[in-house]
């Protein structure tokens, strides 16, 4: 179990850091794949802080709770840490609603040298 969390941390890491340049990443639809998401700029950054943000507080999970010891933590350390999980969700879902929506970049192309 331990190895999936590290994979998972190292992971949010890798593509938090590739985001927070602001390249762009094409996100698909769940249902179809042809039309998605496509985040550039400020909604890359956007993800890329909460991927990072994602990966920090799981670095904290780690230690604090998978060493098997029980330590009992403050009221006010677990709501800061509910706080910062809350606005790493906001930014991602704050990504998701800035991105682009339509077809896939290869389609977006194909239109635009239409046009020409």
């Amino acid at each position: 179990m331990r190895a999936i969390q590290v994979f998972i941390i190292t992971l949010c890491l890798v593509v938090g850091l590739y985001l927070i340049t602001g390249r762009g990443f094409f996100m698909p639809g769940r249902w179809d794949p042809s039309v998605g998401v496509q985040l550039n700029g400020w909604s890359a950054r956007l993800l890329g802080s909460g991927l990072l943000l994602l990966a920090a507080l799981g670095v904290v999970a780690l230690k604090t709770f998978g060493g098997g010891i029980r330590e009992h933590k403050p009221q006010a350390w677990h709501l800061r840490y509910f706080a910062a999980l809350a606005l790493a969700i906001a930014l991602i879902f704050g990504a998701l609603l800035t991105g682009e929506r339509g077809p896939t970049p290869g389609w977006r192309d194909r239109g635009s040298h239409a046009m020409e």
